[in-house]
C-alpha cells in the first residue's frame, strides 16, 4: 500500500507533530492511523468514512492486528478477509449484531500465558483430560468469523430479554407463528432465552443463516474457548451478564456445555448440562465461519 499524502493537512498546532514524529506510522496500520485522523479534524466520522471507501478492508484487518497486539505482545498476522465479504454483506450482518472477528490458530492450554487475558477455569481442562470434552472446546482455528456482538441481560424472573435484540423479530415469528421454539408462560416472544440446544440447532440457526445470507454448514453456536476469546479480545460485554449461554461442545453423552455467567465466575466459567434443557437464564450466540 502506497503512504497517505496526508500530512500536509494535519494543522500541527492541533496535532503538536511533525512530520518526521508521523514516519514512525509507516505500513497498513500507520497509514490507516494517519487517515483517522485527517478525516477527524475534518469533521467526519473516521470509521465510516474509512469502511465506504477503497481502504476498509485493509481497517478491518488493522483493527484486529491492533486488538490481538495487546494480548500477544507482538505483531500477528491476519489473513485478508473472505473473499464473500464485500460492503453491503457486512452491513447486512451488521444489522444482526455480527460483526468480524479473526482466530490465530491457538490452542488455549491450561498453562498458556497471554498478557491481561482471562483463561477458562480449571474445570474445564479436567473435564478434557477425562474424556468428558473434546480438546476442540479450547482450539481455535485460524479464520474469520462474524460473531455476535448483542448486549446480554442480567436474568430477572426469565422474562428478560436482550435490549433491541435484531434477532427477537426472527425468534418470535418461530414462536408465534411457527410454533417450532417453545417458551414458558412468562418468556416474551422474541427472548433468545428458554430455548433448548436442539432448537438452535434444528430450527433457530437455519433461519439465521438465510438471513445473514450464509449456509446453514457455516453456522452453529459458539464453543467454549471461542467465546473466552471473544470476550478477551473483541467483546468487552461477556461474562458481565447474570446469565448463562449455550455452547456447541458436547459433555459426555448428551449434555452441552454452557458458560459466561457473571454470579459464577464471567468469563472463565464454564459448566455443563443436559442439551434437551429449557432454563429461563440461558441463552446463546450464532457465529458464522468463513474458512
Amino acid at each position: 500500500m502506497a503512504k497517505l499524502d496526508v500530512v500536509g493537512c494535519l494543522p500541527s498546532k492541533v496535532l503538536g507533530l511533525q512530520r518526521d514524529m508521523l514516519e514512525k506510522w509507516s505500513g497498513p496500520d500507520g497509514d490507516l492511523w494517519v487517515e483517522r485522523i485527517a478525516l477527524t479534524l475534518q469533521g467526519k466520522n473516521p470509521l465510516e468514512a474509512v469502511v465506504r471507501g477503497p481502504k476498509w478492508a485493509d481497517e478491518i484487518r488493522a483493527q484486529v492486528r491492533r486488538k490481538l497486539k495487546k494480548f500477544f505482545r507482538r505483531r500477528v498476522q491476519v489473513d485478508p478477509i473472505p473473499g464473500l465479504w464485500t460492503s453491503a454483506f457486512l452491513e447486512n450482518a451488521a444489522k444482526y449484531n455480527m460483526r468480524p472477528v479473526f482466530f490465530p490458530e491457538l490452542v488455549l492450554a491450561e498453562d498458556l500465558k497471554l498478557k491481561d487475558y482471562v483463561m477458562p477455569e480449571s474445570w474445564l481442562y479436567k473435564q478434557i483430560q477425562e474424556g468428558k470434552v473434546s480438546v476442540d472446546a479450547i482450539t481455535l482455528k485460524r479464520r474469520w468469523c462474524l460473531a455476535d456482538f448483542s448486549i446480554g441481560a442480567n436474568y430477572t424472573d426469565g422474562s428478560q430479554i436482550f435490549p433491541d435484540d435484531p434477532w427477537a423479530p426472527i425468534i418470535e415469528r418461530l414462536r408465534r407463528d411457527l410454533k417450532v421454539v417453545g417458551k414458558y408462560d412468562n418468556t416474551p416472544w422474541g427472548s433468545r432465552f428458554v430455548i433448548t440446544p436442539q432448537e438452535w440447532n434444528d430450527v433457530v440457526l437455519a433461519h439465521m443463516a438465510s438471513a445473514l445470507q450464509v449456509t446453514r454448514a457455516q453456522i452453529r453456536l459458539e464453543r467454549a474457548g471461542e467465546f473466552n476469546f471473544i470476550g478477551n479480545v473483541y467483546d468487552s460485554n461477556r461474562g458481565r451478564f447474570n446469565m448463562w449461554e449455550w455452547f456447541e461442545d458436547v459433555f459426555g453423552g448428551s449434555g452441552r456445555l454452557c458458560g459466561g455467567s457473571r454470579r459464577s465466575g464471567g468469563l472463565a466459567r464454564v459448566s455443563y448440562s443436559s442439551a434437551s434443557s429449557r432454563y429461563d437464564s440461558f441463552a446463546a450466540r450464532p457465529l458464522v465461519s468463513f474458512t
